[in-house]
């Protein structure tokens, strides 16, 4: 949960310490920490921190990280931990430069300032665990790791704008590199931007962004599945050993827990956690009344496998309804993954015990856990049948009329229009937000202002960026950015600021990301059976049960219980009469979808209705401008 700001501009003048000071208003300040400042007319950098060694001002470079930074080499690992976190980095760079960023893993947001050549660099760590947001002012550049806060510069004035609402509500949070403002944008994971004002009377100001890490996928390699196994365990062992070391530092590891929701990843984590540990690991779970969504059995399966120190708390309705406006809060973007509630409550009890939580997020994007990807697999097959029979059958699918399409014909025809979509774009489904159905959801006002395209490019951007020609490498790629980069992890860190309560992330430690780029395609996804190589791997350390459940994560019955619970109807009533009044989304449309999630059991717009509370009291907590 890093907390990071600053700006390069050579208007700013003598009030730029007061700026800064306003800039860090829009961060989130936590238990223990204070501001490390430095400020030169010209350029300011801050950084929120609990050890003086986040901030170092030298000769010619001034340096601050955020995050649990590790160096690659050991050895060089124990001199920064001598030297000082950001003195070692401005060491480094003197020295090497850019190249600098090589030898840095672990999550981070980083910004360097040259002094001799006016200059700024930023970057983030190869997955985007610690974010970095940016946006241009007439002479420089305002940074930091919230909008919150890039937004409070005085002179950027950003406006919530009708292309960051469409962002939003097509992918229910805003993905990188845009934000919900229009003049904000987010740095992507493994990139990173140089900006320089230069001096004299002939400086020109510029600014570049450049992506200086790639996952190194080998979706064709060779691979000896035992031996294969093996490495991935030891992976595992390191990777939680890590974890620890960099969150607990000289504590002690009694001060560790982790996140279990009886899951594949988080039941690994805390396996191999408590092997580490020389006393049984704390783990929590949260529970519902709901056996839907319910996984507090597999939970206490693993609790008593590993023998782990288990604790479990049963949410209620009531608890959504008090912590909403928290959530809202800690956000600094709409944010409409209502498992961050789970998330947040689950935080909340292991802060009781500990001060570093494990989580298990990341192990579906890395070895092949998601169902969409069993899907495109069964949907590649289309590609297989001769053209002359797809050209024959096609036209008799396309006029069936859909009060005919139902049963096997119907499947026939849904099987085939999805099928020929090009990828990714046949990877979502977009829903209610299809292209074809945007005029009956959004004002033409709105709808003059947006580029539909945009959400399907990004989403093209990513798949291609995989560099290979393997489609469950280009989908777990894909999946990285936006569904783990922009979501998973934001979701779980934003839980965890709440709580006050640092995390990390073992699964998505750099060496087993490497690793698990290496296994064959497959071998990661065998058939249709998800998380196969995972799988075998595990037999014999996690429970069969375990190891053979459906995916489930931490949902909740939110739409249930907006239905069941009046003070939650009546939140939802509330703020989508209100969102119908902002000219954005058709108010017809919205009173639709009031009338249907009141009136059916599972009405199709259930899915949007969090997404859109979520967007409705943001946008009455910051009251931003619009655009």
């Amino acid at each position: 949960m890093p907390g990071l700001c600053g700006w390069i501009d050579d208007r700013a003048g003598l009030d730029g310490r007061s700026k800064l000071s306003h800039m860090a208003n829009g961060l989130v300040l936590r238990a223990g920490e204070r501001l490390l400042q430095w400020e030169d007319g010209w350029a300011g950098l801050a950084v929120l921190a609990r050890e003086d060694d986040r901030l170092h001002a030298g000769d010619r470079f001034v340096v601050a990280i955020t995050g649990m930074p590790r160096w690659a080499d050991d050895r060089d690992e124990a001199k920064a931990r001598a030297l000082g976190r950001a003195k070692s980095i401005a060491t480094c760079w003197e020295r090497e430069g850019r190249a600098c960023l090589e030898q840095i893993k672990g999550p981070f947001s980083l910004a360097v300032i040259d002094k001799e050549v006016r200059s700024l660099f930023l970057a983030i760590d190869r997955v985007g665990i610690d974010p970095m947001c940016h946006g241009d002012v007439p002479d420089g550049c305002v940074f930091a790791t919230t909008t919150d806060a890039v937004a409070a510069y005085p002179s950027l004035d950003p406006k919530v704008d009708a292309q960051g609402l469409y962002r939003y509500a097509m992918n229910y949070v805003s993905p990188a590199p845009g934000t919900v403002y229009r003049g904000i944008n987010k740095l992507l994971s493994g990139h990173s931007l140089s900006h320089s004002i230069g001096r004299g009377s002939g400086r020109s100001k510029s600014t570049s962004i450049h992506r200086y890490w790639q996952t190194p996928y080998q979706p064709d390699g060779a691979g000896d599945m035992e031996a294969l196994s093996a490495d991935l365990k030891a992976h595992l062992a390191k990777s939680v050993d890590r974890a620890i070391d960099a969150g607990v530092a000289a504590q002690d590891t009694g001060a560790v827990g982790a996140f279990l929701s009886g899951g594949l990843d988080s039941s690994t984590v805390c396996g191999f956690l408590g092997a580490s540990l020389d006393r049984p690991a704390p783990a929590y779970t949260i529970v519902f009344e709901e056996d839907r969504y319910n996984e507090g059995p597999y939970a206490q399966l693993a609790a008593r496998h590993f023998g782990l120190a288990h604790r479990e708390y049963c949410l209620k309705p009531q608890d959504v309804v008090d912590i909403l406006p928290k959530i809202v809060r800690v956000f600094d973007e709409p944010f409409g993954n209502s498992s961050v509630i789970p998330a947040t409550f689950c935080a909340h009890m292991a802060k009781e015990d500990v001060s570093l939580l494990l989580a298990g997020d990341g192990g579906d994007e890395l070895f092949a856990g998601n169902q969409r990807y069993a899907d495109q697999t069964i949907l590649s097959y289309y590609q297989k049948v001769p053209p002359l029979l797809r050209a024959l059958g096609e036209p008799v699918f396309d006029h069936i009329p859909d009060p005919l399409a139902i049963g096997p014909i119907g499947k026939a025809k849904r099987y085939s229009q999805r099928a020929r979509l090009p990828m990714p774009e046949r990877m979502h489904n977009p829903g209610i937000y299809h292209r074809s159905q945007l005029s009956r959801v959004f004002t033409e006002e709105t709808l003059a202002q947006i580029n539909v395209e945009e959400p399907y490019d990004l989403w093209a951007q990513h798949y291609k960026e995989s560099e290979t020609d393997d489609m469950l490498a280009s989908m777990l790629h894909m999946d990285m950015r936006i569904t783990l980069a922009d979501n998973d992890i934001r979701k779980v860190n934003g839980a965890c600021l709440l709580a006050d309560i640092d995390v990390a992330y073992p699964m998505l430690d750099d060496d087993l990301i490497d690793f698990a780029a290496k296994v064959p395609s497959r071998l990661l996804l065998s058939g249709t059976r998800l998380r196969h190589f995972f799988k075998e791997s595990m037999k014999g350390f996690l429970p069969d049960a375990i190891l053979n459940k459906q995916k489930q994560g931490f949902g909740m019955p939110f739409s249930e219980w907006t239905k069941s619970y009046p003070p939650l109807r009546d939140i939802a009533v509330d703020c989508l009469q209100s969102l119908g009044k902002r000219g954005v989304f058709r108010a017809d449309f919205l009173e639709g979808v009031i009338a249907a999630h009141a009136r059916e059991k599972t009405a199709e717009t259930d899915y949007i209705v969090w997404d859109l509370i979520m967007l409705e009291l943001w946008l009455q907590d910051r009251k931003p401008g619009m655009a």
